[in-house]
């Protein structure tokens, strides 16, 4: 896809004085261009001041790895996202939101809440669920965020009904055709990218041995210890930060040790594990 059409669509978006200040939350199918439209607005932001862009595309993250929210500030119009290193990262525990609406919500908003800090303007990309529950997630999500401008990459007419509910509570609203021309990726090809940025974050990754005894474990669903193993987890410090996603190595037979496989960090910071509800083979996902 040209970003000629993003470029274009931003520039009028800013030169219209639509997101001056605040938040601009994305919305629309898979392969509409968002993450495009969503860089091409950081772009011509960066110009003047800086921006944070929030990705939430769980499933083929731009932004740290799959199965986590990410942020990351730009400030300057020159810019690849995929080498920028992220300013925070939030656990949501799976490539989908299917099932982990509650926790999608939850790290968009401490995310945006980190990247408040940092800059006034912030760009929230967002993964293309749009059907079924996904009304009920971005109608809250806007009730907590109260997004400043709510931009709509539509096909057809398929954004009707879900921006139908966003109308009249503070946010500017605004309703984008996307290109023609853009090529839904296949399956597999999300499959392969999900591959690469796995196996990219966890290339320099080292082996710790964790108490359980002495931190708080989460999980949502009852694990055996035989489905334990490749399990992705957060490890989260006290102030409820995300240090960290690993890969769960080994199960002390004990039950009190488990062994992660994780990017540097420092293992006593760390006060809480979160396992997620997927699992990952760095060898073929």
């Amino acid at each position: 896809m040209s970003d000629d059409w993003a470029d274009k669509i931003a520039g009028q978006i800013l030169s219209r004085g639509l997101w001056q200040t605040g938040i601009c939350l994305l919305l629309g199918g898979v392969d509409t261009g968002k993450t495009t439209l969503a860089e091409a607005l950081a772009k011509h932001s960066a110009k003047d001041r800086p921006v944070t862009i929030v990705d939430a595309e769980i499933g083929q993250s731009h932004i740290g790895p799959p199965a986590t929210v990410g942020w990351v500030v730009i400030d300057q119009p020159d810019f690849d996202l995929s080498q920028l290193r992220p300013g925070g990262i939030s656990f949501v525990g799976d490539i989908t939101p299917v099932g982990h609406l509650l926790q999608l919500t939850a790290a968009v908003a401490q995310c945006v809440q980190q990247a408040s800090k940092v800059a006034g303007k912030i760009i929230i990309d967002t993964p293309g669920f749009i059907a079924g529950p996904a009304a009920a997630l971005w109608w809250n999500l806007q009730r907590i965020l109260q997004p400043d401008l709510i931009l709509g990459v539509q096909r057809e007419n398929e954004l009707v009904g879900l921006i139908s509910g966003m109308e009249n509570l503070g946010s500017q609203i605004e309703l984008i055709r996307c290109p023609a021309g853009i090529q839904p990726k296949s399956p597999q090809a999300r499959r392969r990218y999900r591959q690469r940025e796995f196996n990219e974050y966890f290339q320099d990754s080292c082996l710790y041995k964790i108490d359980l005894t002495e931190i708080t474990v989460q999980s949502t669903r009852n694990f055996g210890r035989e489905n334990l193993f490749c399990r992705l987890a957060a490890l989260r410090d006290k102030d409820g930060t995300d240090l960290a996603v690993g890969i769960i190595e080994d199960f002390h037979k004990d039950g009190k040790i488990l062994t992660v496989k994780a990017p540097k960090l420092d293992i006593h910071r760390i006060g809480c594990l979160i396992i997620g509800d997927v699992s990952i083979d760095l060898d073929g996902m």
